[in-house]
Formats: structure tokens, C-alpha cells, sequence
């Protein structure tokens, strides 16, 4: 693991290529005046050990705040090595460790790092939250996922933007492009010297151009306006990635507060003779496109 000092008060880890599943990944560390506060927590406990011996050998041994970026099993599974956390996140990200966490520790189980329990924020917000003592502000800033937040350290001028962020395009995960890129040009206009990726490292104004290009080219495609710059078979996968995003979110909205994700995704993908415990990039690749929006389809008529 890289161990990088970052301003005043920070600590970059860094899960190198060949040390996780997922290949880089960071992981972010405030030491305020009055707590510690620890940016998502990778794939699980075995994970969290380097990190919690760093903290221990620093004498590290503040009230720890642990902040999830958004819902993603690999930014949430980690929680559980801490005893008494103050876990924080979006009013989303709390909503989905609920409704779909149970099932991505299904689908991905062969990420699991050490034994996942899966621990649901105890303090959410809807737009910010400030822990004003320490100068550490939670603002919500979705795009990846509808749930996505970003830590900003004000007192050293770091931004912590979990997913929101990726070298060379960023990875969808929520259909409303036009929001992803709202959020992406807020980040590039705070007053930050660094910005740090959880699969990226630390990032570059250049870096979040270049995603709202590729997020600008996206939005073309789903609109169905011609562009060359994404290759075909990734212009044919954005399309059905956009789909199943929007009419996730169209079934959701329908049936309300008994929307059941793992149900939604059983009766999905078993209605194509798929293995809905597949995971989605598999998934998508082996479905045409109408024949998933088809069933997309079915699924809202019945509702």
C-alpha cells in the first residue's frame, strides 16, 4: 500500500495494482482537531487492517466519522472493522445500503475482503453537512449515482470526490447526465489545490475536462444524435446501460416506498433466461438491446 501525506492534516492510501481485485484504488484520511474522518472503506474488514494499524501507530485515536461517498459495494463494505463509527452519508446512500446492498453482497461476493456486514449511516443529509469545529463539509453532488457526495477539506483545500471523478471517463451510474455534469463543473469551481479519485488517485482540472466531454458525448449518443468519438460496441453498451438506468428509476418512482431492488432485478433478468446474480457489466453485454428494453417494459405495464 502507497502512504502519501496530502496538505496539513491528510493521508492518501492507495491500494496498488496488484493488492486489490478492483486494481488502484484511494482511500482518504482527515485528522481534524476533533475527529478523525475516514472517505469510504474499499472491499471489506481485511481491507480496513493497514489502515487502522497506520492510525493506531500515529496515535490516531480521535472519534472516527466515516464518510461513504455513495452506495457502491466497493466504497461501504469496509465499515464493519471499525467499532463505533459515526457513519455518514447522503439520505440516498442510506436508502440503498438498504434496498440494494444485500444484493450486490450477493453478486459480488468474490470481491469480499474479510466478512462484510453491511452497516447503514446513523447521519445523513440532503444537501450538506458541516462539521464546523474541523472544517470538514459533506456536500451532495450527484452524477455517478443518484447518492453521490464529495468531502471537503477546507482548511487544506482538498476535495474528496469518491466516483465522481475517473482517468480517462467516468463510469455511470445514474441516467440524468445533465446533473453529472452540474456536479462535475461545481467541483472544478471550489477553490481546491487537490482532488482525489478513488479509482484515479489524485486528479487534475484536466482530468474533470475531460470526463464533461465524455459525459457531453454520452448524452448525445442516448439522444441518439450522431457522434464518432465513442467507439461502437461502448456506444451500444451506453445505450443499454441508459435504459435499464432510466426505467430502474421510472419503476422505483412508481411503486414508491415498497420498491424491492433484488425483486426487480430477479424478475428482470430471469424474465431474459439470465442469472440475475450476474454481474451488471456481464449482464449487459449479453443482452440486446431491445430485447431488454422490451422486458423493461413489461415489467412497468404490470405495475
Amino acid at each position: 500500500m502507497k502512504i502519501e501525506k496530502i496538505g496539513s492534516r491528510g493521508t492518501l492510501f492507495t491500494f496498488e495494482e496488484h493488492e486489490s481485485l478492483l486494481g488502484e484504488y484511494s482511500i482518504y484520511l482527515i485528522a481534524g482537531t476533533n475527529r478523525l474522518y475516514l472517505c469510504d472503506t474499499h472491499l471489506g474488514p481485511k481491507s480496513m487492517e493497514p489502515i487502522m494499524e497506520y492510525m493506531q501507530a500515529q496515535g490516531l485515536d480521535k472519534p472516527l466519522v466515516i464518510f461513504l461517498s455513495h452506495s457502491d459495494w466497493d466504497h461501504i463494505w469496509g465499515v464493519s472493522a471499525f467499532e463505533n463509527p459515526l457513519v455518514v452519508a447522503h439520505v440516498f446512500c442510506a436508502r440503498n445500503v438498504v434496498q440494494r446492498g444485500p444484493l450486490e453482497l450477493q453478486r459480488y461476493a468474490s470481491y469480499q475482503n474479510g466478512e462484510v456486514s453491511l452497516i447503514n449511516p446513523q447521519l445523513t443529509f440532503d444537501s450538506k453537512i458541516l462539521f464546523a469545529d474541523d472544517g470538514v463539509e459533506f456536500i451532495y453532488a450527484p452524477g455517478h449515482t443518484e447518492d453521490s457526495a464529495i468531502c471537503f477539506d477546507h482548511r487544506d483545500a482538498v476535495i474528496y470526490a469518491g466516483d465522481m471523478v475517473e482517468r480517462p471517463q467516468p463510469c455511470i451510474g445514474w441516467h440524468d447526465l445533465e446533473k453529472y455534469i452540474d456536479s462535475l463543473e461545481y467541483i472544478s469551481e471550489q477553490r481546491s489545490r487537490v482532488i482525489v479519485s478513488s479509482h484515479s488517485g489524485i486528479v487534475t482540472p484536466e482530468d474533470i475536462e475531460d470526463n464533461l466531454d465524455y459525459l457531453r458525448q454520452c448524452q448525445e449518443i442516448v439522444e441518439e444524435q450522431n457522434s464518432g468519438a465513442v467507439e461502437d460496441k461502448d456506444r451500444e453498451y451506453l445505450r443499454k446501460l441508459y435504459t435499464l438506468l432510466l426505467y430502474e428509476d421510472a419503476i422505483a418512482n412508481t411503486v414508491g416506498n415498497d420498491f424491492d431492488y433484488a425483486s426487480f432485478q430477479r424478475q428482470l433478468w430471469q424474465s431474459l433466461d439470465m442469472d440475475y446474480l450476474t454481474n451488471i457489466v456481464a449482464l449487459l453485454r449479453n443482452v440486446e438491446h431491445e430485447e431488454l428494453q422490451l422486458a423493461l417494459e413489461a415489467i412497468m405495464a404490470g405495475l
